[in-house]
């Protein structure tokens, strides 16, 4: 079967048109935080890189690796393992041993860029989008339903995978 010959379901052209717009968003998103990023003072730093700084200043907690991996939703660790060497290299983020662990925390400089990144994106982002007259709970509703395709798309991923092994 050659690709001239498969015809998608309504159900499926429409989930194509949700993905595609989901690989446009995720690219726009990713450009936003590191162009964000910049404004605030940060330099080399990849998407991934300042998303795992976040990730690591949120809430004020410690995190290992594995806990960081988690709230992205990244399997590869090895990635999120090179952004926080990097993210320690520029000091913004510290490490310390906990038995075989490593435990992750923002350092004050690391504090303070993810500060200056919030003022950025109230100055710019948030204000486009009001003057735009968008609707934030609407928002709400839209970040209710990207979590919920995302169980989805780990369900089905998890049936491909045993579906692979057979």
């Amino acid at each position: 079967m050659t690709d001239s010959d498969f015809h998608p379901t309504p159900d499926s052209a429409s989930l194509s048109d949700l993905e595609f717009s989901m690989i446009v968003a995720v690219n726009g998103f990713w450009q936003w935080v590191v162009h964000c990023a910049e404004a605030a003072g940060a330099r080399g730093l990849s998407a991934l890189d300042i998303l795992v700084l976040h990730a690591v200043n949120q809430r004020a907690r410690n995190k290992r690796l594995s806990d960081i991996c988690l709230v992205l939703n990244v399997e590869d660790s090895h990635t999120v393992a090179y952004a926080l060497k990097k993210l320690e290299e520029q000091g913004y983020v510290a490490h310390r041993q906990d038995g075989r662990d490593r435990i992750y925390a923002a350092s004050p400089d690391g504090d303070a860029l993810c500060g200056r990144y919030l003022e950025v994106r109230d100055a710019t982002l948030i204000d486009s989008l009001r003057l735009d007259g968008t609707d934030f709970a609407q928002l709400d509703e839209t970040a209710r339903s990207l979590a919920r395709m995302t169980r989805y798309y780990a369900h089905a991923s998890r049936i491909a995978a045993i579906a692979k092994q057979r």
